[in-house]
């Protein structure tokens, strides 16, 4: 899921789940203390919580309404003390009381405080009263409903309704409280889960990321970091891996080359040592007269000659493999007819090699009509390099060289060269192709060479866009191919 919908996910908790949770909470606390102040099924509605104090001024004026009715027909009601007790305990859940006033006395109240409000109370005939009540702003505030009423007696009197108002504000007054404590509670718990959330989502990931960095930064580049999800986030921690990965491959790459670079010094010169004693002491034999006929002076002369000739050689082939190794050989591909190009090489190879004492068998099963893409003299050398170790590693009294030239598929033409000489060991056959390899580890340089010969053959095929391998088996023989790209005239056409 991606970071953009993992943020729109958050809002429904951020502000759905808040905003559920204090309204209903609200409406919860809000009907319970306003049950507890107007009775049960007294305060339904939503006027209960916009003006509490209208719907508690409703309940009074209800009652209030039903004792006008009853004063009508028959005041002498408001002389009958169970009615008035069932009254007063009806206007309780308005928090409310009942009050009668017979002439100047007070005949009946539904609380003990009645001296507070006595002197407040308007005189008999003072009725003006507006609607919901007269507000009277004492120490105690309340609404105040007066009824005059005549007794069949002929007293006169007034029945009052007072709603104290300090009840409803203390009980609001606590409601907010409430709401707001609890408002506070689901923004800290959505805050938290939030910061949770963010933790989980953003930040352990890249707290994984900069640890993952870390170990880079100390050279360790062999953990992966842990891709938690499929967003953005583990893209780039994917990423990341797939980085070390070829960071890794690139540090072992160089260490290789540097191993290998150290070992062609090695090679190199333990290679240039050997010819270069093998001078000095031929030399110094000349030198301090052990060759003291004029047929050991000859020997030593050539000796020292076919020496510094093997040093020349070694150092050209070092100097190839550089120029070939650095691209600094430029290369001049042409159209190449396979027939007439590998039956003349065979012709170039085939005195040496009968001069050598080889039978040379030869095939093509190419059609005379097709043509590669190569560089002539390149491929010669690589002919060259692939026939000189044949021959130098075989050591039989029947020595056999065979090239065959075949198609390799609609795209490529396969060239072997197989001998039956001493083949090479299972072990050994990887590395062939690896620059300065030789299969006798003492490097003698009476039957090997530079060790550069396949290695720069494989360079100049890879540089084809073909591949080379090899296939042998000790004491029988061994076989190297390699492919040469088939020049199609519909591609060029296209």
């Amino acid at each position: 899921m991606k970071i953009a919908n993992k943020i729109k996910m958050l809002v429904i908790p951020l502000v759905l789940i808040p905003f559920l949770v204090i309204i209903s909470g609200a409406i919860l606390l809000g009907r319970i203390y306003l049950n507890s102040v107007f009775g049960a099924g007294n305060a339904a509605g939503i006027e209960s919580y916009v003006n509490p104090m209208m719907v508690m001024n409703k309940v009074a004026e209800d009652i209030f309404s039903e004792i006008q009715e009853d004063m009508k027909s028959n005041p002498d009601h408001l002389l009958d003390e169970a009615y008035l007790n069932d009254v007063d305990e009806r206007l309780e859940s308005s928090n409310s009381v009942f009050l009668v006033r017979i002439e100047e006395e007070i005949y009946f109240h539904g609380n003990n405080n009645v001296e507070a409000i006595k002197e407040l109370l308007p005189a008999y005939g003072d009725n003006n009263q507006i609607e919901g009540g007269l507000f009277v702003a004492a120490s105690n505030p309340f609404f105040l409903r007066q009824q005059d009423f005549t007794l069949s007696d002929g007293r006169v009197g007034s029945a009052f309704i007072i709603t104290y108002t300090d009840g409803i504000v203390h009980k609001m007054k606590q409601v907010m409280m409430e709401i707001v404590i609890m408002l506070i509670g689901v923004l800290m718990l959505v805050s938290g889960f939030t910061s949770l959330y963010i933790y989980w989502i953003f930040v352990r990931p890249l707290k994984l990321l900069q640890e993952g960095t870390e170990r880079i930064k100390e050279g360790n580049l062999e953990e992966d970091v842990e891709v938690l999800s499929d967003d953005e986030i583990g893209q780039v921690c994917q990423s990341f891996n797939e980085m070390r990965v070829k960071l890794k491959e690139s540090v072992d790459d160089r260490m290789r080359q540097e191993q290998e670079n150290r070992e062609l010094i090695s090679n190199i010169s333990h290679d240039l040592k050997t010819p270069i004693t093998a001078i000095k002491g031929y030399v110094e034999g000349i030198m301090d007269g052990v060759a003291d006929t004029p047929e050991k002076v000859d020997r030593y002369i050539r000796t020292i000659y076919n020496k510094a000739n093997e040093m020349d050689v070694l150092i050209n082939e070092l100097s190839l493999y550089s120029k070939i190794d650095n691209n600094s050989i430029p290369y001049n591909f042409i159209k190449i007819n396979v027939t007439s190009y590998f039956d003349d090489c065979v012709e170039d190879i085939s005195m040496d090699l009968e001069a050598a004492g080889t039978k040379l068998k030869y095939q093509n099963d190419c059609k005379k009509e097709t043509r590669v893409i190569a560089d002539p003299e390149q491929i010669r050398r690589v002919i060259g390099n692939i026939v000189t170790n044949a021959m130098k590693y075989n050591q039989k009294e029947e020595r056999i060289l065979q090239i065959h030239v075949r198609p390799f598929d609609k795209d490529f033409v396969c060239i072997e060269i197989r001998d039956n000489g001493n083949g090479i060991a299972q072990k050994d056959l990887p590395l062939i192709f690896k620059r300065m390899y030789r299969t006798d580890a003492s490097r003698n340089s009476s039957t090997g060479g530079s060790g550069l010969g396949l290695a720069i053959a494989k360079k100049i095929i890879d540089e084809h866009g073909g591949t080379i391998w090899a296939e042998s088996e000790s004491g029988v023989g061994t076989m190297i191919a390699f492919t040469l790209k088939i020049y199609h005239e519909e591609n060029e056409n296209a």
